[in-house]
This record gives structure tokens, sequence and C-alpha cells, in this order.
């Protein structure tokens, strides 16, 4: 059998009683269903702060993504009689570590007994000498640590930091809106750090990859949410990019898409009980991000639910080294950025007028028409497939079939300096009576000129990915900068 001492996060001890009581009773929830999500055997008991844990496995690595775990250690229990028995027990267990080094004797004590703490390092220590280089309490090459509580001592052979914070489900519910990269991700695991049940919503905008990658990065996620099973909310984003790309001048495009994007994830939050919503807003990352333009985001928005901006003050080193060090940066570094529909210059300092007056030509009925077609899935059984499904996503295609058009829609220049083979500009793209396909650098862009041109009547499709996906299916070799 395995022993680990678990403790909880610092926090909950300054609750108050009533208030500690209900935290503790969330994180042993938290814990029951960590453990038996590892197929392990176990038992947990709690006394004075600490959970005591037994199991038949390893089970590190589920226990260090339980959110209001200070830290926690597998020990080695003794049910003891004196100090000489702590010390003999010791002896038996540490003096192959201690051979040859500096040491030093690290006790805690819980509990009333005859000694103190002080006094079982004494003992110790001296059972351990002759096998050493020495005793070094300021800088010892190794550390001997022991724990008393009660009537057994805990003998510490591993330990592990946890993840600090507050119990899932101890706050209320929050709802990320979550395109799977850094951002987003990072944002969803500190709001639910906090307490928060949290759910994502996915805003689909028109690249099948991305959203596969998502759903992938969602359920990565989501093993950090323990034991609240996060559900994933859909919608289909793609008619608001079109109204936005058509209706709304170039430099404010960015800024406008933002607002519509919150007021999008305010409506969800309202008709779906949500007490906040969550972005990965980083102060002056985008365009759209800057203080000026945040600021108009959340004037013309009038939120219902709270915002919250965990990464507000984080710079992208800090949150993709975080994401990194959760092991997730493999998952998320396959999400593609898929939001960007302006071309030249963006405006980083919008005033609320001029952004007021450009969400006056996008079509209000389209903005409640996805809000109304919202999807609802558990993100634990949910696939990609589905998903994608759900949004309708049939106008992509992953290769040009013969006799169809290949057109590229990207600005002339990137077309004249890089383009796929046979491909034409859609400069040249006259009346044509052939299936298109058409394409960008990520296929967000593509996908809404193919709709719009089949409102003309053109049996027009996007190529999935765009340039960047298609390379990649396919393994060619850029000859050019795209």
């Amino acid at each position: 059998m395995r022993y680990y001492l678990v403790k909880e996060s610092s926090e909950i001890p300054l609750k108050s009683w009533r208030t500690r009581s209900r935290f503790e009773r969330a994180l042993a929830r938290a814990l029951e269903r960590a453990l038996a999500g590892t197929g392990a055997s176990s038992k947990v008991r709690y006394s004075q702060g600490v959970f005591y844990v037994e199991t038949d496995r390893d089970v590190s690595d589920a226990l260090s993504r339980v959110f209001g775990i200070h830290d926690f250690c597998e020990v080695v229990p003794h049910g003891f009689s004196s100090l000489d028995d702590i010390a003999k027990r010791a002896e038996e267990l540490f003096r192959d570590l201690v051979a040859g080094r500096r040491f030093a004797v690290r006790v805690k004590r819980s509990g009333d007994h005859s000694f103190t703490s002080l006094d079982v390092a004494r003992v110790v220590g001296a059972a351990l000498l002759r096998y050493s280089a020495g005793v070094d309490l300021d800088n010892p090459e190794v550390e001997v640590r022991i724990e008393v509580r009660g009537d057994y001592a805990y003998y510490v052979t591993r330990c592990w930091r946890g993840m600090g914070g507050l119990p899932v489900g101890t706050e209320g519910r929050a709802l990320t809106l979550f395109s799977g990269g850094f951002d987003s991700t990072l944002a969803s695991i500190l709001a639910a750090k906090r307490g928060a049940e949290v759910d994502f919503l996915h805003l689909y905008m028109g690249s099948a990859e991305a959203t596969e990658a998502a759903v992938a990065v969602a359920k990565e996620v989501a093993k950090f949410f323990t034991p609240y099973e996060p559900r994933l909310v859909v919608v289909n984003f793609v008619p608001v990019l079109a109204e936005v790309r058509s209706k709304v001048e170039g430099r404010l495009r960015q800024v406008v898409l933002r607002v519509l994007m919150h007021e999008v994830a305010q409506a969800l939050a309202e008709r779906l009980g949500y007490d906040a919503v969550v972005t990965g807003e980083s102060v002056g990352q985008a365009s759209s991000q800057t203080l000026k333009n945040l600021r108009v985001v959340d004037y013309l928005v009038r939120p219902r639910a709270a915002i919250l901006r965990p990464l507000a003050a984080a710079d992208k080193e800090e949150i993709v080294s975080k994401v990194r060090e959760l092991g997730l940066f493999d998952y998320v570094a396959k999400v593609e950025e898929v939001c960007r529909i302006s071309e030249g210059p963006v405006e980083t300092r919008a005033s609320v007028e001029e952004v007021e007056e450009a969400l006056r030509y996008v079509s209000r009925d389209v903005v409640e028409g996805v809000v109304a077609n919202y999807r609802v899935y558990d993100v634990s059984r949910v696939t990609a497939e589905e998903v994608l499904k759900g949004v309708g996503a049939d106008v992509e295609v992953d290769e040009v079939p013969p006799g169809w058009l290949l057109v590229d829609i990207r600005d002339f220049r990137r077309y004249s300096e890089d383009h796929l083979p046979g491909a034409i500009h859609i400069s040249q793209l006259g009346r044509v009576d052939t299936p298109v396909v058409l394409y960008c650098d990520y296929g967000s862009a593509s996908l809404l000129a193919a709709l719009e041109l089949r409102k003309t009547g053109v049996q027009a499709y996007s190529l999935r990915g765009g340039v960047v996906g298609y390379r990649r299916r396919v393994g060619e070799v850029r000859c050019g900068p795209t």
C-alpha cells in the first residue's frame, strides 16, 4: 500500500469555522473523485487540516491536479511507542539516504506528547550520524523529514507542490470564452483555482482544425476541474464574422468583433445562469486588448455577469511558461488563431462613439440568431466530429477535386510571392460555372468569402485550415514567404 499526507491550501484555515468545514467537505469530495478516476482502491480520512490517503497505487499525478491542496507527501506511517522507537525506524529507512552526506532532520509535530519536535530531531540525528558525513542544519545535502501526528510518526519519502487555490465548487459558475489557445486555457484554469465551476464557450469561426484542437485542449483542461465535470457550449459564430467583415471598416473590425464576442457570452451567461464570463485578455497583447479598447468593450457590452480577466497583467512569456508547467503546451500549441479579420492598420484607441456607430450596421437578427442556436455538450463525452456536425461545417474541403477552381483571396502581393499550385487570385475571378475552392492563411476569411459567394449562386467552398493547414496535410515545403 501507499500512504500520502495531503495538506489543505493555506487559505482554508483562515476561513470562519462554518465556512472552513464547507471548503474541507468540498476538498474531500474532490480528492475522492480524483482517486476514483485513477481506478485505485483508496481510503481518505481527515484530521486537523490534513487528509490521510491510503491507496494501492501511485496517485501523485491525480493529486497534483486538485485545487485546494497546498502540498502532499508520500509517507511511511509507523505507530510508535517511544522516542527510541521513532529513531530506530528512521534509522532503518534513512541510513542509505544519508550515507556519506551532510544531513539535517526536520520534524513537525501535532498532538499531545511528552517530547518536542526538537527532541525527535535530536534522537533521530544521533541514530543516523554514524552513517553520514555529519550534520549541517544550514546547508544540508539531504533532509530527513518526519511528521509526528498523534500516535503515528510519518516518514516522508517524496513531496509535491499542490495546485493551491480553493476547491472547485466553493464559488459560483463561470463561462470562459474558449479558443483553446494559451490565454483562454490558462484563464480557465485560474478561474477554477478560485473555486468556480468553469464551462467553456467555444465560438466556431469557420476553421474545423481550430475547433478540433480546442476540443482536445478542453478535455485536458477538464482534468484540473475535479470533481466538476465541465460542459462545452458551442456557437456557430461564422454569420457574425460575415456581418462584421462586410459591414465594418477594416480598422475597427477587431474591436467590434471583440464587443460582439462579449455580447454573445453575456447573453448566454444570463440565459444559462452563470455568475461570470472569463476571458484570456491581457492588456496590450493584441490591438483589441489595449486599455482604450477594453474600456470601449466594457462600456458597450454593459455586462450582466461579472467579467473576469485573470491574465490582465500577465505577459505572453509568463502565460506560455505556465501552460508548459501544467503539461498542456503540446495540446495548446496546435491551436491556430482564426479571429483576425482585418487587413492593414487596426485601431488601438477606438472611441465609444465610433464603435457604437459601427455596431449599428451589424444585424441584430444575426447576433440573436447565433445565440439562440447554441449547443451544449459534456466535455468528457463529446467528440470534435459531433461539434463540427452541430455547427454545420459543410462548407470546407480538405483538397481540390479535379475540375474545380482554386482561388487565393489574400492580397495580391502575398499571392504573387507564394501561392498554391494552380491557384488564381480572387481579382482574376470572373463568372464561373464550376465549383470554386477559396483559401487564405488559416481558413476563416476564406470561409466567410465562400458563404458570401454562395449567396450569389456560386458553388463555393473553403480550403480547410487555409494554406497553412493544407501544407501541413500534404507535407508541402514552402517555396517563399506566406
